[in-house]
């Protein structure tokens, strides 16, 4: 019987060449960039910029067709008409009586997902009312308008993040993700699997 080892040359990121950084980049964001940890950076500016607790959301990014980012869920009656953080994108331009006259008949705004894809386009958004007079329907309306162009815009801006989330990582981050982590690489950039290899030198 004969035991036979394999060694290989570790490289610190700051020791890679510009090629091999790119891909030690590669290497590290498929790890570090965690899924969940994103949707919770989502549901946080809903809540604490927004005052929006009843949406989430869905993605895909992954440059393909089809991609982007939207929401799901509902914006409550409450959420409309006691939260100062949303009430003044959702009733912008309406008169103070004309909020007061659907207070009691605008319920909730719905956004439902509606395809296979989950770009912003893919989510139908409606409010939930009950039995209104026309002036109050046109009113209505009017808000789930306001609503829709904060929903295109924090979409958008929130798709733009995303990419950068998971495709984007600067070399003072990779540093420091590589230090926390105590990363070693090929001399071509792919990441060294710590737990087969043990150092010797």
């Amino acid at each position: 019987m004969k035991i036979l080892a394999k060694t290989i040359t570790g490289y610190s990121y700051n020791e890679l060449d510009e090629f091999a950084k790119a891909e030690a980049k590669s290497s590290v964001l498929t790890y570090d960039r965690l899924t969940d940890f994103f949707s919770e950076d989502v549901r946080s500016e809903l809540i604490e910029i927004f005052g929006l607790g009843h949406l989430n959301t869905y993605y895909s990014l992954s440059y393909c067709q089809g991609d982007g980012l939207c929401l799901y869920g509902r914006i409550t009656s409450s959420e409309l008409f006691d939260n100062d953080k949303f009430k003044k994108i959702a009733f912008k331009g309406i008169h103070h009586k004309q909020v007061q006259s659907v207070f009691d008949v605008l319920q909730n705004i719905d956004f439902e997902h509606r395809s296979r894809y989950y770009h912003a386009k893919t989510v139908f958004i409606e409010s939930h009312i009950y039995e209104t007079t026309d002036r109050q329907w046109a009113i209505t309306e009017k808000v789930v308008e306001n609503v829709k162009t904060w929903y295109f815009t924090f979409c958008r801006e929130w798709e733009k993040r995303g990419y950068e989330y998971f495709y984007e990582i600067s070399d003072e981050d990779m540093e420091c993700v590589c230090d926390e982590h105590n990363n070693l690489f090929t001399e071509e950039g792919k990441l060294i699997n710590r737990n087969i290899y043990f150092e010797i030198a």
